[in-house]
């Protein structure tokens, strides 16, 4: 009997030494992993550029309308829809963004970062994008002092694709999704494939088959449009200044804190005209051309000159393009933008050749024109002679970067 209760403490009490030595190796362990990978849920705002944009949250029995202009937080699990009217910006937690068009419906289905500023896991954000077209502008923060590391996918019905920092084009329709980097790379995983995409290449993947591989995307006539090189050679500035001082104008590179961008600026005395801007050359001819478009990531801080003034002509940040059409007439298109709506009765263009976009203050807007082969009719440019950036009107203060004037053969 005494031998039996023996052995019994001794059991007993190698069992709890062997629980406590596990306890003392565990318990670390498991602090250890929580503090590396516990991640936070974090919010998403939802930016309504134009018309009304519907927010069907988790919770919420009917979408919440979310009408031009205004902006709404939401959580993991919203779907985001956008009809032939509408457009909205969607800001991550990181900066990063995603610009819905229209006819778009996408669903935020992790927007997450590390708890702990020890933790190895990166920011991550995956939306599912079920229709329509996007721009992503994903922003990498490893590079700022305590920042983390990215982790931003998109999927679709045919493919997932992992986005590095740059600016990114996915369109989804039924039958192919198909996927341009702009700046930056991706990778499009399908069918057990995957293919690497670089700065000016796209690829496309339909369903049950692997992406295509990189194709060229279309070409860029522009030099420096990211303003990462100085002005000098590629563009020319100019300016138009009132006399005396009372106005001063500049136009110089700045730093965003997420890349080069070009500040158009204002100051001094209200209500006195005033024009600075940089012109680039071009001298070529697009004949044989089957799509010509312009693209610019445009930004507005200042507007003391509602719209683009009385006669539509003045804007805090402009563009235009100089050409001549198939009888070598010299024709020209122009596209502002504008934060400040003008009174009723001032003009507002809305033409093929001389149109603007209103956007929301502060936030960076990703602008892609049509392809102006086919909008501006028998007016479309044959040879193009210039391109020209500017700022115009009152008191104005405009970033703009990624300018691109993109053909294809």
């Amino acid at each position: 009997m005494r031998d039996n209760s023996q052995r019994v403490a001794w059991t007993v009490l190698l069992i709890a030494f062997a629980i406590f030595c596990s306890l003392i190796i565990l318990v670390p362990l498991s602090v250890r992993w929580h503090l590396l990978n516990a991640m936070d849920e974090e919010l998403t705002a939802v930016t309504s550029v134009h018309g009304t944009v519907l927010a069907e949250t988790r919770k919420a029995s009917l979408p919440i309308p979310i009408t031009d202009g205004n902006t709404f937080e939401v959580e993991e699990g919203t779907s985001i829809s956008t009809d032939s009217t509408s457009q909205t910006i969607l800001t991550f937690f990181n900066d990063s963004t995603l610009t819905l068009y229209g006819e778009t419906t996408a669903r935020i289905r992790v927007t997450r970062s590390p708890r702990f500023g020890v933790s190895r896991q990166p920011d991550t954000i995956i939306v599912e994008l079920d229709c329509g077209r996007v721009r992503a502008a994903p922003s990498d923060r490893s590079d700022l002092e305590g920042g983390n590391r990215l982790r931003f996918e998109v999927h679709s019905p045919h493919t997932v694709i992992n986005l590095s920092e740059g600016s990114f084009s996915v369109e989804v329709n039924d039958e192919e999704t198909q996927v341009t980097a702009r700046v930056g790379q991706a990778w499009l995983t399908a069918s057990d494939q995957m293919v690497w995409l670089k700065s000016g290449e796209r690829s496309v993947a339909k369903a049950g088959e692997p992406p295509s591989p990189p194709l060229p995307a279309e070409k860029n006539l522009l030099v420096n449009g990211d303003f990462s090189a100085p002005l000098d050679g590629a563009w020319a500035p100019y300016r138009v200044e009132p006399p005396g001082g009372v106005v001063t104008i500049t136009v110089k590179t700045v730093d965003t804190g997420m890349q080069p961008a070009l500040q158009f600026l204002s100051t001094g005395k209200d209500n006195i005209h005033s024009e600075i801007g940089i012109v680039q050359q071009i001298d070529r001819s697009v004949q044989d051309f089957d799509s010509l478009r312009v693209q610019l990531d445009v930004r507005l801080y200042q507007q003391s000159l509602a719209g683009g003034g009385t006669l539509g002509s003045e804007f805090p940040l402009m563009i235009h393009l100089a050409y001549e059409d198939a009888d070598g007439n010299g024709r020209d298109w122009y596209h502002g933008f504008y934060f400040a709506r003008p009174p009723d009765n001032w003009i507002v263009y809305d033409t093929p050749d001389n149109s603007s976009t209103r956007t929301v203050r502060f936030l960076w807007y990703p602008y892609e024109s049509g392809n102006l082969l086919d909008t501006l009719g028998t007016a479309k440019p044959v040879h193009l002679k210039y391109i020209r950036l500017y700022g115009s009107g009152w008191l104005y203060d405009g970033y703009v970067t990624n300018v691109t004037l993109l053909a294809q053969d």
